[in-house]
């Protein structure tokens, strides 16, 4: 009850017309309130005596004091008063007589009314152009609470200022899908990079192509994720004589790793032909517009219209009847894939020096392995050093996958147990199994060749691969 008393008290002091101010009268006019006074209820108090109307004016319209003499001058005073809802001295329309467009052939008093477009835009900087979206979604389940799910998606071009221009393509969604190979034009929705340059430099933040640089050797073509900047300058290195300096660095981690696949076709068939890694990994994922085929030391172009198609996701390349295709067809395919096995860094350094009868240029490429940065995969000590140990024999990088986990009747899981063939025991034998008693192991397999290997891909019922 008293806190139900305390909240009416406060609203009606919120409600109240009554306001109170301290004025310092260091100049003969001062502003009193935004709104304008209710006239004859204003009063002044100085030291606590209430001061004569005579010495004073106040306009209640506009809400200003004028003071008539100096006896009060850079004195501190209270004002009491009561205000209206407006500031009366303040011109109010509907419509502002300057949008009015009065034309003949309205009758007199009628007028076109056309406000003023006060709509706040984003980027609002002249000379830029800009485009994009914002989606909004709802992801609702039977196993899971709905989530709410924003993308933004931006691009713009044209110029910052008078010496700058910009280029970008801003997202904030991870798109997992790549563009289909199906056409001889890519739309790379995946990009996103922003760049800036002038007439001397350019520097480009993201996403990023680098290519072969001028000359015979470092014959490459990169996706990359990184910085890459240039700058162009003229150096006097002589009387009367100038070269162009055009200096590039680059650093940035590598999105794929290059392959190359050299096979011969089968006749009549046109495909798909699968692609596979630099050490003959079966599953791989080309990055789109990555790759260069030729057949029989040509070229060829992608699109169902030109030479080939190609699934990114599944590695498969597809000839049109364009390019029939027989036992004596020689096909070549560089690639780029992503193995998602350790970040790749990519360092390139480059300067170039043109005079008017000489080019000279130096160039230098470094792309490894970050060794202590697993991507998929968390390696221990042991496992390290059998890494380690093995070199160059992937055979031999081989280790055990059997982890114990809880029943899970969406997983393939395993029992283990002992067998007996003959009169020989085998220890630790796993067999596929969906009892919830006995199913609590998950296994991880590898290809190893045929007839090498313990297990083989047995047929079952069961939704995914199982082996025996």
């Amino acid at each position: 009850m008293l806190l139900l008393w305390a909240c009416c008290i406060a609203e009606a002091q919120s409600l109240s017309n009554v306001r109170q101010k301290q004025l310092v009268l260091s100049n003969d006019t001062v502003y009193i309130d935004s709104l304008s006074l209710i006239p004859g209820s204003a009063f002044l108090l100085h030291n606590g005596i209430t001061v004569d109307t005579s010495l004073y004016t106040i306009d209640p319209g506009s809400s200003r004091f004028y003071l008539k003499y100096d006896s009060l001058r850079n004195d501190t005073v209270l004002i009491v008063y009561r205000v209206f809802p407006l500031l009366f001295s303040r011109a109010y329309a509907f419509r502002e007589v300057g949008e009015k467009k009065l034309t003949a052939k309205y009758e007199p008093g009628l007028y076109i009314y056309s406000p003023e477009d006060r709509s706040q835009e984003l980027f609002k900087i002249e000379g830029l152009n800009k485009s994009g979206s914002i989606s909004r979604g709802i992801t609702i389940g039977n196993n899971q609470d709905a989530v709410v799910n924003s993308t933004l998606n931006l691009q713009l071009s044209g110029k910052l200022s008078n010496n700058i221009d910009v280029a970008a393509a801003i997202t904030d969604d991870n798109i997992p899908v790549q563009p289909e190979g199906n056409t001889q034009q890519l739309q790379e929705f995946d990009k996103v990079y922003i760049q800036l340059s002038n007439e001397k430099n350019k520097l480009i933040a993201g996403d990023f192509e680098l290519r072969k640089p001028e000359g015979y050797f470092m014959n490459f073509y990169k996706k990359a994720q990184g910085g890459w900047f240039s700058n162009k300058s003229t150096v006097d290195f002589s009387k009367g004589k100038k070269a162009l300096i055009t200096s590039t660095v680059s650093g940035a981690v590598s999105k794929g790793k290059f392959a190359r696949n050299t096979f011969a076709g089968i006749e009549s068939n046109q495909g798909p032909y699968r692609l596979t890694g630099a050490e003959n990994e079966s599953f791989i994922v080309i990055l789109s517009g990555s790759e260069k085929i030729y057949m029989d030391g040509k070229l060829l172009k992608r699109g169902q219209s030109n030479d080939y198609i190609i699934d990114y996701n599944t590695a498969e390349i597809t000839f049109t009847t364009q390019r029939l295709i027989t036992k004596d067809s020689r096909i070549v395919a560089e690639f780029q894939y992503s193995d998602k096995n350790y970040a790749r860094t990519l360092l390139y350094g480059g300067t170039q020096a043109e005079t008017g009868k000489s080019r000279l240029w130096v160039n230098i490429y470094s792309e490894q392995d970050a060794k202590n940065q697993p991507l998929q995969q968390d390696l221990d000590d042991e496992q390290k050093k059998l890494l380690a140990a093995a070199g160059d024999n992937l055979t031999s990088a081989i280790v055990p996958s059997a982890d114990s986990v809880a029943f899970n009747v969406n997983e393939i899981l395993y029992l283990k147990k002992d067998t007996l063939v003959g009169s020989v025991i085998y220890n630790d034998v796993y067999v596929w199994s969906a009892n919830p008693d006995s199913a609590f192991y998950r296994l991880g397999f590898s290809q190893v060749g045929v007839n090498v290997g313990n297990y083989i891909l047995s047929t079952t019922s069961a939704n995914g691969k199982v082996f025996q």
